[in-house]
């Protein structure tokens, strides 16, 4: 009887393995041979900027994901120095790795509640909807190198990565107590004070129409129409005013606060009673007839119509830090003891925002 084939079992255990690791797994060998595909000029965005338990993020990826850090920091790359450029670089990569350090373990070891697919696609459709232009929108698509069903698959990857998240750190998020909320509420409740408002209406005229250059006239022979009383403020707006959001319902903007308008026009709200029309201001945006119709003090709410928006900022600060504790512990486990995350600085070091 011939011996038990040892050479060819252990064959055809290596084989398994190679298959397990390089295709099925993506396992740590395929993530060693995967780093030198960064400095390739192949891929998509002219390479990878980093790699995660084997899946790639590429420039294209980084250079979007740096366009929405600068729009939410109300940053413009052309003002940033060197330094805070490198910072923005590896700061929305850092985001992207933390993406796929969260995707990877939701992959390995599942979830317990799948969201509906259908929520998926309600999401895309709704921001198709955002796009006045139909044209546009397969346009940015195609900008971002995505199809209507890709798009779709990535948002139900996000909703399956958030309720993976909401799995992992469920134990860790303590209801907020009443106690908690009040004491938030006695210390730092004068944050939450509300701003004088005012419910004011305006008559406008632009300064940047060609065709009408002595505006100055204009306004102030309206302004003697509406001291003679020969028409009301509400129809000399509908008549006259270049605003046409407001001239429909007489020049009314509804109640704002000083955040929400130009500083000159705000100084000229400020300085007026109840009632009183002003006389012509100019502002760098044109002329304006303005009347206050009614004025809310600042004022700080009490802690029952704080109670909830409290709660809730309590509730989030929370969840926030159970979120990157889950994160630092998911980016040890990814080093050891292999290494699964690997970065290429010749592609991050070339990345500019995407358009």
């Amino acid at each position: 009887m011939n011996g038990f084939p040892w050479r060819f079992a252990l064959y055809f255990v290596a084989a398994c393995y190679l298959f397990t690791d390089l295709y099925a797994c993506k396992g740590p060998l395929h993530a060693y041979l995967m780093t030198g595909r960064g400095s390739s000029p192949e891929g998509e965005g002219g390479g990878y900027a980093a790699e995660v338990y084997g899946r790639p993020i590429t420039r294209l990826e980084l250079e979007e994901s740096m366009r929405d850090q600068l729009w939410r920091r109300h940053e413009s790359w052309v003002a940033l120095g060197a330094e805070a450029r490198k910072q923005t670089r590896w700061l929305a990569l850092e985001t992207l790795v933390n993406d796929r350090i969260l995707r990877s373990f939701r992959i390995m070891n599942g979830i317990h509640q799948v969201p509906p697919l259908a929520a998926a696609k309600r999401e895309a459709e709704m921001m198709q909807r955002q796009f006045a232009d139909a044209a546009a929108y397969p346009q940015r698509l195609a900008a971002q190198q995505q199809t209507q069903a890709s798009l779709e698959t990535a948002i139900y990857d996000a909703q399956l990565d958030e309720q993976w998240i909401a799995e992992r750190i469920a134990h860790r998020l303590a209801e907020v107590t009443e106690q908690e909320v009040r004491a938030w509420y006695d210390e730092f409740g004068e944050s939450l004070r509300i701003p004088p408002a005012h419910h004011a209406a305006h008559l406008f005229l632009t300064r940047h129409d060609q065709t009408k250059p002595d505006r100055a006239a204009e306004i102030r022979a309206i302004h003697r129409q509406l001291i003679a009383k020969e028409k009301t403020f509400a129809a000399l707006a509908a008549a006259h005013s270049d605003d046409d959001r407001t001239k429909p319902v007489g020049g009314d903007l509804g109640w704002f606060t000083r955040e929400r308008m130009p500083a000159d026009f705000i100084a000229a709200v400020e300085k007026l009673t109840i009632g009183q029309f002003s006389d012509p201001v100019l502002t760098k945006l044109g002329w304006h007839l303005i009347i206050v119709m009614a004025r809310q003090e600042s004022r700080l709410p009490t802690f029952a119509e704080a109670r909830d928006e409290i709660a809730a900022l309590l509730t989030s600060q929370r969840r926030e830090e159970a979120v990157k504790s889950l994160i630092a512990e998911l980016r040890e486990r990814a080093q050891r003891p292999t290494k699964f995350v690997f970065y290429h600085p010749q592609i991050i070091d070339q990345a500019e925002p995407a358009p």
